[in-house]
């Protein structure tokens, strides 16, 4: 064990000085109700909120100074970003929102020559987009004043690079996707956030900054890590003891023996700090090709993602469209053929599964002739396969996974001129891989014996299937309610997780006990009493208020 490694006390910063009066700000709850109204919910739909004020802090200083100040007057702080989020977790229910837009720059880029990776350090409010936008094509005059010795060497790179992560909405903020551990259908091959970021600085509800390096802190062989505050306080941290599953999983607290503390930072939710400064890891870029797989049934289906998985194709990424699904889009395609820009379906056709893979000239004809005879052996072939390798073709195909969330939410807006009070049930669990089958199955046989319409689609690859529940009427929203929570306790009893990629927010927080039960939810909570004794950050996530 190295000398830094064997180092468990960490050691809070103070952040530089900032005037909490400058900092820029919108007050009046009626006022923000009026002209801000977007600041009070997220893509959750989870209600309006409610909030007496928004500061705009425009540096990380500005956030200490607002933190500082509300830890002291004990007023709530709900933690905005682009509010793309479906749990819940920018809903404001009263006290102030602290809005990360105006922290929007993207600050260094640097390359490791020990490592041999380039890394790219940004601000929270730097969208995955514009970071997709600036590094893959090298447009980096924005950079160029601040490190243009590495920008020049990077633009002699014989390749373009990326960043991994891609949790499907690429107008999300990083620090929002850190702040989930945000995933998607690329976790398959590439992991979710946690496995690319490097380095954070965290302010904390007292206003101390922790600049945090991965591989410089671990968790004692108790699960403990010792931290210090710049008041000289002395702090405890003990890790939850649960256990958590093995795959996929957004669910709760980090935690895991001799575990990397920047981890528990990762997918805490803003519970514990506000991310301020991120410094990711860049990949270079491969040769990739689409593909839609047309197949004659579900089980022919799981099948063949299982073929697939153990094959030398080693996709980007796998996802999958049940029969309802793909009735959904045909439907779609016949009543506005301009809708999706794809040849029309195979008639045969009851599901499909999309996947990327990446190649050279020297092994693609190998893998598509081991792509051929995993098909074959489930019923299906070549010929009712669309492939596209050219930039605009890939995105054609990739229209199909949006269209179905987007139709599905088209359906309950016409609803809800009806029945206002119902919405969309979307699940987001995943299970061990030898339980793929069974779960599909369970699935389909508890929402057909329920009587309600749904459609079941999403990242198959990692076992992380999105079912959505349409109810079409008040008493069929309470039925989709009671079936969501038999499918959080078949899940967790496979070994599996409540959520895989969308975190906890407020609105999952009675399956994460369902999970972890009593006992893991009161240890997140002591965790966040380390961090925040007054419980101020986003209160009502991820934990009920009444444990902090």
């Amino acid at each position: 064990m190295t000398e830094e490694r064997s180092s468990w006390k960490i050691a809070a910063e103070s952040s530089s000085e900032a005037s909490f009066a400058s900092v820029p700000r919108v007050e009046g709850a009626e006022n923000i109700r009026e002209t801000q109204a977007a600041y009070l919910s997220d893509e959750s739909r989870y209600g309006e909120g409610s909030a007496e004020v928004i500061f705009f802090p425009r540096n990380e200083a500005e956030v200490a100074a607002v933190l500082q100040e509300m830890n002291t007057q004990v007023t709530p702080v709900t933690i905005a970003g682009a509010r793309t989020g479906l749990t819940g977790g920018a809903a404001p229910r009263g006290g102030v929102v602290l809005s990360l837009e105006r922290m929007n720059t993207l600050l260094d880029l640097r390359y490791d020559e020990k490592l041999q990776e380039w890394y790219l350090k940004a601000q929270p409010g730097v969208s995955l987009d514009e970071i997709q936008q600036t590094i893959e094509p090298k447009k980096l005059e924005s950079l160029r004043s601040r490190c243009s010795e590495a920008v020049d060497r990077f633009l002699h790179e014989s390749t373009d690079f990326f960043y991994p992560p891609d949790p499907t909405e690429m107008t999300a903020w990083l620090g929002g996707t850190i702040a989930t551990n945000a995933s998607g259908a690329a976790s398959f091959k590439y992991g979710a956030t946690r496995r690319w970021v490097h380095r954070l600085r965290v302010v904390l509800a007292n206003g101390d900054v922790l600049d945090i390096r991965r591989g410089t802190h671990f968790a004692s062989p108790e699960g403990i890590f010792q931290l210090q505050w710049t008041d000289g306080t002395q702090v405890t941290i003990t890790l939850p003891s649960y256990s958590m599953p093995a795959g996929k999983n957004a669910a709760g607290l980090y935690s895991k023996p001799g575990m990397d503390f920047i981890d528990l930072l990762i997918g805490s939710e803003g519970i514990l700090g506000v991310i301020t400064e991120i410094e990711v890891i860049l990949q270079p870029l491969l040769e990739l090709m689409a593909l839609v797989v047309f197949l004659p049934s579900e089980d022919e289906a799981v099948g063949f993602v299982k073929d697939i998985r153990s094959s030398n194709i080693n996709p980007e990424f796998i996802e999958y469209f049940d029969p309802n699904a793909v009735d959904l889009l045909r439907r779609k395609q016949q009543e506005n053929p301009g809708s999706l820009p794809v040849p029309s379906f195979p008639s045969e056709a009851k599901v499909l599964v999309f996947l990327e893979m990446a190649y050279t000239e020297d092994n693609l004809e190998q893998l598509m002739m081991e792509l051929e005879e995993r098909a074959n052996a489930h019923g299906t072939s070549m010929e009712n396969t669309w492939a596209g390798s050219e930039p605009n073709e890939i995105q054609k195909l990739k229209t199909l996974r949006h269209a179905v969330p987007e139709t599905v939410n088209a359906i309950i807006a016409q609803r809800k001129l009806e029945y206002p009070a119902i919405h969309k049930l979307g699940t987001d669990m995943a299970v061990p891989d030898q339980y793929l089958r069974q779960i599909l199955r369970f699935y389909r046989s508890e929402l057909t014996s329920a009587g309600l319409e749904f459609v079941i689609f999403g990242h198959i690859g990692d076992n992380h299937l999105h079912v959505n529940i349409l109810p079409r009427n008040d008493e069929e929203l309470q039925r989709g309610k009671q079936l969501y929570l038999q499918f959080a306790e078949e899940v967790v009893k496979l070994g599996g997780t409540v959520s895989a990629e969308h975190g906890i927010g407020k609105l999952k927080k009675e399956f994460l006990r369902v999970m972890y039960g009593d006992q893991g939810l009161s240890e997140i909570a002591q965790v966040k009493r380390a961090f925040d004794p007054r419980g101020i950050l986003n209160p009502d996530c991820m934990i009920p208020v009444d444990l902090i």
